[in-house]
């Protein structure tokens, strides 16, 4: 009965035991936590301590178990007031150590005044720590709420905003950003790696980050950057398209009036970047300078998916509205999965292209998005029409319409013709601006050509157009049988108007052929007549000399003697100087015989002669002449030059 009156007694006594452990509260949090102490690992300090909001104050230090001797006493103070212990409680931290943590209460938190901080060894009194500092240079701040990702209208681009951790203190902060690759949904940022090896959370790599200077505007952030800044949103620049990105901010007092170190990472938010256009060969262009015709491919074994196309002018620049995207309405669908829409956009902007495709309800929603571009710029004509395609000589006749004619100065054509049955083209590049083109041909053959056509001016660019239906010409031996036919030049069509015009083809044609032959006889003519002119005179010279002779005086005169009429007139001259020598006349006056060379004098002044030139010349023909003097000639016996005048 003992044994059982003992069992009794003992269950009696656990029963107060029992009713306090479930009356007591839970265990409080530890105020310090293994984050907070990693974030503040980079302060050289033996008190640690750090505010979430500078309006509380934590501190505390680390000891290892071995090296604790006896308790100690925590004591702080401002300036001027008296020294205040503070309850100091011991958590166990790892293996082997202890953490001593104090919270100040919060009448006990003021703000740019100094505190100092005292750790006495309860059994020597004597100080083991100490620390001055104030509690607004000591911030340890979460990380911004309500952040959020969306693409910012632009290929590569995704914009993050939030808004500051702490409402009382807008305007202090710094923040940082970094994005990285979703590589798998149990990752984020936090945990990978940078190519240094080191966690991009990991508080040892603060040094390397860049701070840059705050302005307004955009700030821009590459894929595995990071970025600091004091705006509360950033473009994220540069990534790769069609790529999902996790993106995280946290934040920092700016060091002006509030300091501390960077708090923790907030929570991964995901976000996608369009894909490149050039996934689905999403081509734009212009055929009239009016609309956009926009077309598409997608995989046809998926006809249920449903297709948009949006548009709308890109935002002009940081800090302005941008524009609502307007959805295409004349969608239409072709063959083998091409999808097309035409819509007519704002005039004198840009236009960029966004196009959604919805598979089924359980995937979500693909977009592709398209680079800005002018509608100038894009410009993708229809064929050029050809009008004429004649054959003469050998040489085929190209004749065709611009396919605008705003467009006709600006645009550059191409022709490529081949025979019949052949696919080896040659192609010739035409002159900017023309209308028409000829080429040779091997006779006796059948070809075909075609024609298009490029805006490439200084305002309007674009594509080569479509080849024009092709004309098949027949090269014949003879000039000017060869007409076309096809449908590009209508001579199929049986209407009023395609008759009129093929006449009017067929007149020109012989005009064409006709002057060609006159051309084409009057070379031989000029070569042949000249050769019987030839032969007729010396047919006359063989038969009939008398005759050819009487010709001959009619076409051709006789030409003087010039060397026999020289020769008389320099014997003449001769005779007379002979016999003037015999007068008796003074040897001073006595006048040489010369050679005159005749100098035709002015009409109508005729002046006295010479003095001596009576002389030289007994006629007076030549009387009314100027003579000349030649030097250098000595009369015949004379043994002087010298001659007086």
């Amino acid at each position: 009965r003992m044994p059982a009156c003992l069992c009794q007694g003992w269950q009696l006594s656990l029963l107060p035991a029992i009713l306090l452990s479930l009356c007591s509260p839970p265990s409080a949090p530890e105020p310090v936590t293994s984050q907070d102490a990693a974030l503040l690992a980079g302060v050289s300090e033996d008190i640690l301590c750090f505010s979430r909001s500078f309006e509380d104050l934590t501190c505390f230090w680390d000891e290892k178990e071995e090296t604790t001797t006896g308790m100690c006493h925590f004591y702080y103070w401002y300036s001027r007031d008296m020294p205040t212990a503070c309850m100091v409680s011991t958590w166990h931290h790892g293996a082997g150590r202890k953490r001593h943590v104090c919270v100040f209460p919060s009448q006990d938190v003021r703000l740019f005044t100094q505190l100092h901080l005292q750790v006495l060894n309860a059994t020597t009194n004597q100080t083991k720590y100490w620390r001055e500092l104030s509690v607004e240079a000591v911030g340890l701040i979460a990380a911004p709420v309500n952040i959020t990702a969306r693409w910012a209208g632009a290929a590569g681009q995704l914009c993050v905003s939030w808004q500051p951790p702490l409402s009382d203190f807008l305007n202090f902060f710094l923040y940082e950003v970094q994005c990285c690759p979703a590589i798998s949904p149990g990752r984020t940022c936090s945990t990978t790696l940078n190519p240094g090896g080191q966690h991009l959370g990991d508080p040892s790599i603060q040094s390397t980050v860049s701070t840059l200077t705050p302005r307004v505007g955009a700030a821009s952030l590459g894929e595995g950057q990071r970025l600091v800044q004091a705006n509360t949103w950033v473009i994220l620049r540069g990534l790769q398209p069609g790529v999902r990105y996790y993106i995280q901010v946290r934040s920092k007092p700016d060091g002006t009036s509030m300091d501390g170190v960077w708090g923790p990472w907030s929570q991964a938010v995901a976000a996608e970047t369009p894909h490149s256009s050039g996934d689905i060969g999403l081509c734009c262009s212009t055929p009239d300078l009016l609309h956009v015709r926009c077309e598409w491919s997608w995989d046809p074994a998926e006809p249920h998916s449903s297709h948009q196309l949006f548009y709308r002018p890109p935002p002009s620049g940081a800090g302005t509205r941008e524009k609502e995207w307007q959805e295409c309405e004349e969608m239409s669908m072709g063959t083998q999965g091409t999808h097309a829409c035409t819509f007519q956009p704002r005039a004198g902007s840009r236009i960029s292209i966004l196009v959604n495709i919805t598979q089924t309800h359980m995937l979500p929603t693909l977009s592709y998005f398209k680079e800005p571009f002018w509608l100038h710029q894009a410009v993708l004509t229809d064929a050029p029409q050809l009008v004429q395609a004649t054959v003469s000589q050998g040489r085929l006749s190209l004749q065709w319409l611009p396919p605008l004619e705003v467009l006709a100065e600006q645009l550059d054509y191409q022709v490529r013709y081949a025979m019949e049955n052949s696919h080896d083209w040659k192609v010739l590049q035409v002159p900017r601006a023309a209308r028409k083109e000829v080429v040779d041909l091997r006779p006796g053959t059948r070809y075909r050509a075609q024609v298009r056509a490029q805006p490439s001016g200084p305002w309007y660019q674009g594509s080569w157009s479509a080849w024009s239906k092709p004309v098949v010409v027949d090269a014949m031996a003879d000039a000017g049988k060869g007409q076309g036919r096809g449908g590009g030049c209508g001579q199929r069509s049986h209407t009023a108007d395609g008759r009129r015009r093929r006449r009017r083809w067929v007149w020109e044609g012989l005009q064409f052929q006709r002057s060609s032959s006159d051309a084409g006889w009057l070379i031989p003519s000029v070569t042949v007549v000249p050769l019987l002119f030839s032969a007729v005179l010396l047919g006359l010279r063989c038969t009939f000399p008398s005759l050819y002779s009487n010709v001959k005086q009619k076409l051709w005169p006789p030409v003087p003697d010039l060397h026999r009429a020289l020769g008389n007139f320099l014997q003449e001259s001769s005779k007379h100087s002979q016999a003037s020598a015999f007068d008796k006349q003074p040897p001073e006056e006595a006048v040489l015989p010369c050679l005159l060379e005749v100098l035709p004098g002015p009409r109508g002044e005729a002046g006295p002669p010479p003095e001596h030139a009576e002389g030289c010349l007994s006629s007076t023909d030549i009387a009314n002449q100027s003579y000349l003097l030649m030097s250098g000639w000595e009369p015949r016996g004379a043994t002087t030059s010298t001659a007086t005048p």
